[in-house]
């Protein structure tokens, strides 16, 4: 009846559970219920229900969804199907069949579910957890090794769960009752999936990087500059709570201002480049909202500019902040030049040890307070952030941090990127912003 998954990205899981809810409410008549941390994630299930219906002939509208079926008696009544984001709160007293989409990526878990377990209370619902692996900080990791279960139970009434890939491969029910599974990349491909070249992923990401993605290994944050735990507390809904923003207009904020920061690809390591862009603070003290980042690869200096430029067209962008070493170097001095970015400030930022260090500094404090807002499908962003560890230079006298410039660093542009937007602002948070000096 409790299902958990462990899966690797992009296998195609969402698509599966929504062709098997469907099924399921056509034959049966039961509810089906989809809990995602945003409304966006939900609806990516909808999406998929109404393609399915299509091919049959048969629109399918509304949420809730309310499908008949001429397989049971025409007295019955409808299955619904719900779609939740965050106004799961609203959904307390329906009751079905729940699946919940990366589970160990939402914020408050356990309020949600608390939630979510009780729509399923009765024994002919099932409940269907699946994700891909996050952090062991996440609230939902000792659901998954068995270990919140024991917290309850006297010695003598403990368990212990073996969830290593080689027992959960083909999935196992454990002495909790939970069937657990774990599918990665591998399995895919030997499964049937042909979506990918296993190797060339094995190339583009750093080792640790590829074994959480695609390999279903946790996290551990503890070295980590940025915890996990404090990441996914910034994240929002944002289709429901940013009225102001349309990701789809043609100016999806507007006429009001915006800020952005690159962090170019280096040829000599391969890693990605990354663009973030986010809406400055209404306020001293404001939030920071992330409304778009897109990352590149395989592009000389030239097409990266212009990557950026056609980008920022659809938006009021007065400042972009670059960090100039190697290539950006070029992408630089193609932007800065006079009549490239009309009334945009384009920020020179060249990396030392005392910047990094400031850098980091201000983006804990922003994140810490809570004052960085990212819509909680940006589930990269918060790899990224997390990615990043303090270390020792080569020397060994000074402290640094590493990430995200390839190698066995493993990548964290995105969040490089996010910093060079976040320095605009001094570090009290109280000040105006800068203007046109250079970052250096």
């Amino acid at each position: 009846r409790t299902r958990m998954i462990l899966k690797s990205r992009q296998i195609g899981a969402t698509y599966y559970f929504a062709f098997e809810a469907l099924i399921d409410a056509i034959e049966t008549g039961r509810n089906q219920i989809f809990l995602s941390a945003s409304k966006a994630q939900a609806h990516q299930f909808r999406s998929y229900i109404v393609s399915f219906a299509k091919l049959v002939g048969v629109a399918l509208t509304g949420d809730p969804m309310l499908i008949t079926s001429d397989l049971r008696p025409a007295e019955e009544a409808a299955a619904e199907l719900h779609f939740l984001g965050t106004n799961f709160r609203t959904a307390q007293g329906r009751h079905g069949n729940f699946y919940f989409d990366e589970f160990f990526w939402v914020h408050s878990f356990e309020e949600l579910n608390k939630v979510a377990s009780g729509m399923a209370t009765h024994k002919k619902w099932r409940k269907t957890y699946f994700s891909t692996p996050s952090s062991v900080a996440h609230p939902a990791y000792p659901y998954w090794t068995g270990d919140r279960r024991n917290r309850r139970r006297k010695k003598s009434e403990q368990i212990k769960i073996d969830v290593s890939h080689a027992a959960l491969a083909i999935g196992s029910v454990g002495p909790d009752r939970v069937w657990r599974n774990i599918v990665n990349i591998e399995d895919a491909q030997a499964g049937g999936c042909d979506l990918f070249d296993i190797e060339e992923l094995r190339d583009e990401y750093a080792p640790d990087e590829f074994a959480n993605l695609f390999m279903c290994d946790f996290v551990d944050d503890s070295m980590s500059a940025f915890k996990f735990n404090d990441m996914i507390a910034c994240g929002i809904d944002s289709l429901v709570e940013w009225k102001d923003f349309d990701p789809e207009a043609e100016r999806p904020y507007g006429t009001r201002s915006v800020w952005a920061g690159y962090d170019p690809q280096e040829s000599e390591t391969g890693d990605n480049a990354a663009l973030v862009i986010a809406a400055p603070p209404l306020e001293i003290g404001g939030d920071f909202r992330i409304l778009e980042r897109h990352q590149l690869r395989g592009l000389d200096f030239e097409q990266q500019a212009e990557f950026i430029k056609a980008v920022l067209s659809r938006y009021h962008c007065t400042y972009l902040g670059i960090d100039a070493k190697g290539v950006g170097a070029g992408v630089y001095q193609l932007l800065a030049k006079h009549g490239a970015m009309p009334g945009c400030t384009v920020a020179r930022i060249e990396y030392s040890l005392e910047l990094k260090a400031q850098m980091i500094m201000k983006a804990q404090n922003v994140v810490r307070r809570g004052r960085l807002k990212i819509d909680t499908a940006m589930l990269d962003i918060v790899s990224a952030f997390v990615s990043i560890k303090k270390t020792l230079t080569t020397s060994g006298r000074n402290v640094t941090f590493k990430a995200g410039r390839g190698g066995e660093d493993g990548h964290a542009d995105l969040a490089w990127a996010t910093m060079h937007i976040l320095m605009n602002e001094p570090l009290d948070g109280k000040e105006k912003p800068k203007g046109t000096m250079e970052i250096i």
